[in-house]
């Protein structure tokens, strides 16, 4: 087994299916990345995350375009660099020179979760990259007290963009000083004067996270239903993550099937972590694997107990600690004494990994939402007497995005108000009535709870004639009942 083999096998992964339509959030970061440097940050106040991503976007848009293949390139590359970075830690903790830091390699090349992610214009491949890194070189500083200057320069350096890329940044931040206050080595003023450090160059960006949680807050007390769709029901949280760290984006219809499945692999993953920890009945660790451990945990913890007070809990936001989820694997393999045992498990991860990649490539519907096949569709089948509505104006950014301008778009409702009778009573009052709409049921569940759209339409005199979906996006289409 050979990396660069590993890494040409991860790279092509991460490329098929890669012009698959954008979703909502990406062609905000489309539209956004081609606007004024100004503009990107006006429309970072809606969206919870720091600027570098955002940043880097406007200056790889303004030099490739964005369309759907060069925005998500970037995430293939950090994605696959990824790959060489977690083969770098597992040198770290394990032989050097056995076949585990490869295994490693070669989970995180095949790992479902992140190469969903690693195919999406938005932080996450990128945050994960850079937290890999960051928890390299802070090994790396570790090993040498600190004393070696340029990996406390590079630590500084990638936990810094770390915490510009990704908030979550912050709480493998505190996963890192909590470990370094156990090994007693590191209980020391220099490594205290490092962590200040950082913090000092992350303050300028505290204006804009306030901001953005003050937004964040008006949404969630206009929309009482905000709250659950960005944020996962408690208990729910840590079961639906380890599966989505296993699994990737894709599920099982049957519930039976599914609660079976993730009771095997919670099973047996389970039992492979334990076995890296556990010896003779008693729990054993090297300052390495401690620092792995709290990786994946710290992080993970910290953001399901402050869900309680701030509904920002969903798994793909967790996507900087899956690079450990694996390398807990990893070590806990090779703790195991019998070698066919050994590839006996290894070869099984793979092969879930591998099926559960074949599952999203070959099911459109774990693709990501097709705006760009339903705005197709309504621009085919409309006409200069055809209209399309959506229930909010914060959605309108797909169809903009793919529109050719030939069938006009109203949104019922601005910001993050409710689909109100006033709005629907005043929506023919500045124009015609038009002969054929295309209802967007987007989002109607948040913005328009009651139903009133479809009531409306039908006191308008318009009649229902068929109902389309392009992959979670259902289209309505209304016609004028002439008497």
């Amino acid at each position: 087994m050979n990396l660069i083999l590993i890494l040409i096998f991860g790279f092509v992964l991460r490329l098929v299916n890669l012009n698959q339509s954008f979703w909502l959030d990406e062609t905000v970061q489309a539209i956004t990345s081609k606007s004024s440097f100004l503009g990107l940050f006006t429309e970072l106040r809606g969206d919870f995350h720091p600027p570098l991503y955002h940043l880097l976007m406007w200056l790889w848009v303004h030099l490739f375009g964005n369309g759907e293949i060069a925005m998500r390139l970037p995430s293939v590359f950090f994605g696959t660099v990824t790959i060489y970075v977690v083969y770098l830690i597992a040198k770290k903790l394990l032989a050097k020179k056995s076949k585990f830091p490869l295994i490693a390699a070669l989970f995180m090349a095949t790992a479902p979760f992140h190469i969903y992610y690693s195919q999406e214009a938005r932080t996450y491949a990128t945050t994960a990259f850079l937290a890999s890194l960051s928890i390299y070189w802070f090994i790396k500083m570790i090993g040498n007290n600190g004393k070696r200057q340029s990996s406390s320069l590079f630590y500084i350096l990638t936990t810094v963009l770390l915490l510009y890329a990704d908030y979550y940044g912050l709480f493998v931040l505190l996963a890192q000083i909590v470990a370094a206050l156990i090994i007693s080595s590191h209980r020391e003023t220099r490594f205290c004067r490092r962590q200040v450090l950082i913090f000092l160059l992350f303050l300028p960006c505290l204006p804009l996270l306030w901001l953005q949680f003050k937004t964040g807050s008006q949404a969630t007390t206009l929309l009482p239903q905000w709250g659950r769709l960005v944020n996962l029901s408690f208990l729910k949280a840590l079961p639906l993550t380890f599966i989505k760290f296993s699994l990737g984006r894709i599920t099982i219809f049957d519930k039976k099937i599914y609660a079976a499945v993730a009771a095997v692999l919670f099973l047996s993953y389970g039992f492979i972590f334990l076995n890296g920890f556990f010896k003779n009945k008693k729990f054993r660790f090297n300052n390495l694997s401690l620092i792995i451990l709290f990786w994946l945990l710290g992080p993970i913890l910290l953001a399901w107990l402050i869900s309680l007070f701030i509904p920002n809990y969903q798994p793909f936001r967790l996507l900087l600690v899956l690079p450990a989820f694996y390398l807990l694997l990893v070590y806990g393999i090779s703790k195991f004494s019998v070698r066919k045992i050994q590839m006996i498990l290894a070869i099984g991860i793979v092969v879930v990994n591998l099926v559960s990649v074949g599952v999203y490539y070959f099911n459109p519907y774990f693709h990501r939402e097709d705006w760009r096949g339903a705005v197709h569709y309504i621009e085919e089948q409309g006409n200069e007497k055809s209209l399309a509505l959506l229930p909010s104006e914060t959605s309108h950014w797909p169809y903009d995005y793919y529109s050719q301008k030939k069938i006009p778009l109203l949104a019922l409702a601005r910001g993050f108000s409710l689909v109100k009778e006033k709005n629907l009573d005043n929506l023919f009052s500045t124009r015609e009535k038009p002969e054929k709409i295309y209802y967007l049921y987007y989002l109607a569940d948040l913005f328009d709870p009651q139903d009133l759209t479809p009531d409306w339409l039908e006191k308008q005199k318009f009649v229902k004639i068929r109902e389309v979906s392009f992959n979670q996006i259902r289209i309505q289409e209304w016609e004028f009942y002439h008497e």
